[in-house]
C-alpha cells in the first residue's frame, strides 16, 4: 500500500507539473511579459535611439523598392577630397530623415522635448530617392528586415501615414514578428524552455525587439533553430538549419555554430547530419562570396592617427579601417592572435556582461549594478537547471562529454573569431586592443548551451538519477525579473527621455 501510495503521489506530482508548469504555462508568461515590453518600447523610444537603428531602418526601407543587395557607389571624401567607395542603397528621403529623430542634450543625455516631438511629428513625406551609405547593414541578408518593411509598406502605401507613423508601425511589426517566433520557439522545443524563455525575455532582447535593430529578431530566430534541434528528428533538424542559415546571412562570423547541428558525432546517422549541415552551409557561403565581391567596402572612420603597434608613419592621418595593415600587425608577432582578444575580453568583461543583460537606448541607459547581478544569477540558475531538465532521449556519459567539448569549442573559436574580425575590419589601425564587441553579440551563444549541458543522469555514477523539474519552475527566477521589467523598462525610458 505504501509503495502504491508513493507511486500515486509521483504520478500526481507529474500530472500537476505538466498541467500548471509545462509548455502552455511558460508560453503564456512569455506573452504576458513580451507583449507590453516590446510594444511600449516601440512607442516610447524616440526614433534613432536604438543601436544603429537608422541604418537598420534604411535597410528595411530599401526592401520597399526591391533592393536585396547593397550597391557600391563612388563618392568624394568631404574631408580629404579623395575619391572613396561607399556601399548602400536608395530609400525615400522623408522616411529616412525621420529615423534620425530629434532630441536635445540635457545633462549629457538625449531627451525628447515638446519642440523635438513636434518636429518629428510634422516631418513631411518626401518620395524622392536618396542614396544612403550603409557600410554594415548593406551586407546583411535582409530576412529579418521583412517584418519592418511590411509594416512600413502598410502604413505608407495603404494608409498614407506620416513618416513618424510609418516608422512606429515598422517597429510594431518587428515586435509582433519577435513574439511570433518566440511563441513558436517555446511550442516546438522538446526541452530547455526555461533557458530559451530567459534569453527571449532578457531586457536587451526585449528592447531590441521593440525597435528596428534586427538583433532582437535574430536572437529569437537562433532560439527557434535551437528548439528545432531539440526534437532530434531529421525534419526538425533541417528546419532548424534553414532558420539558422537565415541568421548566418546577417551574422556570418557565427558560421562554426552550424557544426552543432551535426551532433552527436559518434551516433548513427552522422554522415546524413553532416550532409544536411553542408547543404545549409552552401547558400551562406554563396551570400558571403556575393557581398565580398559586390558590396563590402572598408569602414569609414573619423580621422585618426595610427596606434603604437603600427610599423609605418605615425604622422599620417587615416580615415578608414585597414584589414591589410591590421593583419600585418598580427602576423608580425603571431602571439597577438591570442593576446589581443584575451586582453580585450578581460578589459571589457563587465561592459560586455551588462550590455548582454541590457543597456537601453543607444547603449546609454544603464541600470543599477544590483539589477545586473540579479539577472546574472537568474541566467546562471537557468543554465544549472539544464542538469535537471528531462530529455526525450538518453545521452550516455561519453556522448555527453563529446557534445560538451564540441559545443564549447565551437563557441570559443567563434568568440575568438569575432574579436579577430573586429580587429581587422573595425578597430583603428595599430591599437593594442580590440574595439566594437558588445554584449548582445554573446546572446546568440546561449541557446546552444542546451546541447552542451546534459541531465545529471549523463554523468558517470549518476545513471540512476531520474529527477527533473518542469520548465516553469526552472524559469521562475528569470520570469520574476521579466514580470518586474514589464514596468521597469518603460519607466527607465520615460525617466530618461521625457522627464527632465
Amino acid at each position: 500500500m505504501t509503495g502504491g501510495g508513493m507511486a500515486d503521489g509521483g504520478a500526481g506530482w507529474r500530472g500537476w507539473a505538466e498541467r500548471y508548469c509545462g509548455k502552455a504555462a511558460i508560453m503564456a508568461v512569455f506573452l504576458l511579459c513580451a507583449l507590453p515590453g516590446t510594444i511600449l518600447t516601440a512607442l516610447l523610444t524616440p526614433p534613432g535611439q536604438s543601436p544603429d537603428e537608422v541604418t537598420h531602418y534604411a535597410r528595411a526601407l530599401g526592401l520597399l523598392h526591391g533592393v536585396i543587395l547593397g550597391v557600391r557607389h563612388e563618392d568624394t571624401d568631404p574631408l580629404t577630397g579623395r575619391p572613396e567607395w561607399q556601399t548602400g542603397l536608395k530609400v525615400d528621403t522623408g522616411d529616412f530623415r525621420l529615423a534620425f529623430g530629434a532630441v536635445t542634450q540635457v545633462d549629457q543625455r538625449p531627451v525628447e522635448t515638446f519642440d523635438d516631438w513636434n518636429t518629428i511629428e510634422r516631418s513631411p513625406q518626401d518620395p524622392d530617392l536618396l542614396y544612403v551609405g550603409l557600410p554594415n547593414t548593406a551586407t546583411y541578408f535582409p530576412a529579418a528586415y521583412v517584418p519592418g518593411a511590411l509594416g512600413a509598406a502598410m502604413a505608407k502605401y495603404i494608409f498614407n501615414e506620416t513618416p513618424l507613423h510609418v516608422f512606429i508601425t515598422a517597429r510594431i511589426f518587428m515586435a509582433v514578428a519577435f513574439m511570433a517566433v518566440g511563441l513558436g520557439t517555446l511550442y516546438v522545443a522538446a526541452y530547455g524552455e526555461a533557458l530559451l524563455v530567459s534569453v527571449l525575455l532578457l531586457p536587451m532582447t526585449v528592447f531590441l525587439a521593440g525597435t528596428l535593430n534586427q538583433d532582437g529578431l535574430l536572437i529569437a530566430m537562433t532560439c527557434l533553430a535551437a528548439s528545432c534541434l531539440t526534437r532530434a528528428a531529421r525534419g526538425w533538424r533541417i528546419a532548424g538549419l534553414v532558420v539558422f542559415a537565415l541568421v548566418l546571412g546577417a551574422k556570418p562570423p557565427y558560421i562554426l555554430l552550424l557544426g552543432v547541428f551535426a551532433l552527436p558525432l559518434f551516433a548513427p546517422g552522422f554522415w546524413r547530419r553532416l550532409t544536411d549541415m553542408a547543404l545549409a552551409l552552401l547558400p551562406v557561403l554563396g551570400w558571403i562570396g556575393l557581398i565580398s565581391l559586390l558590396v563590402v567596402v572598408p569602414y569609414g572612420k573619423a580621422q585618426y592617427f595610427p596606434g603604437p603597434l603600427y610599423a609605418g608613419n605615425h604622422a599620417v592621418l587615416m580615415d578608414h579601417a585597414n584589414a591589410g595593415a591590421q593583419l600585418h600587425i598580427l602576423m608580425e608577432r603571431p602571439r597577438r592572435f591570442l593576446a589581443l582578444p584575451y586582453y580585450s575580453l578581460m578589459r571589457d568583461s563587465y561592459s560586455n556582461f551588462i550590455t548582454m543583460i541590457g543597456v537601453l537606448g543607444p547603449l546609454q541607459i544603464v541600470m543599477p549594478h544590483g539589477y545586473y547581478a540579479i539577472w546574472g544569477v537568474c541566467l546562471a540558475l537557468t543554465l544549472l537547471g539544464l542538469l535537471v531538465t528531462r530529455r526525450p532521449y538518453d545521452v550516455p556519459p561519453g556522448m555527453a562529454l563529446v557534445n560538451f567539448i564540441a559545443v564549447g569549442a565551437a563557441v570559443g573559436v567563434t568568440l575568438w573569431g569575432l574579436y579577430i574580425i573586429f580587429y581587422l575590419d573595425w578597430t583603428n589601425v595599430g591599437l593594442p586592443d580590440i574595439d566594437g564587441i558588445q554584449g548582445r553579440y554573446l546572446l546568440i551563444f546561449l541557446p546552444f548551451a542546451l546541447f552542451a549541458i546534459p541531465h545529471l543522469q549523463s554523468f558517470p555514477g549518476l545513471r540512476h538519477v531520474r529527477f527533473a523539474l518542469p520548465p516553469l519552475l526552472l524559469a521562475l527566477p528569470s520570469l520574476g525579473m521579466a514580470v518586474f521589467d514589464i514596468g521597469y523598462i518603460p519607466l527607465k525610458l520615460v525617466l530618461n527621455y521625457y522627464l527632465h
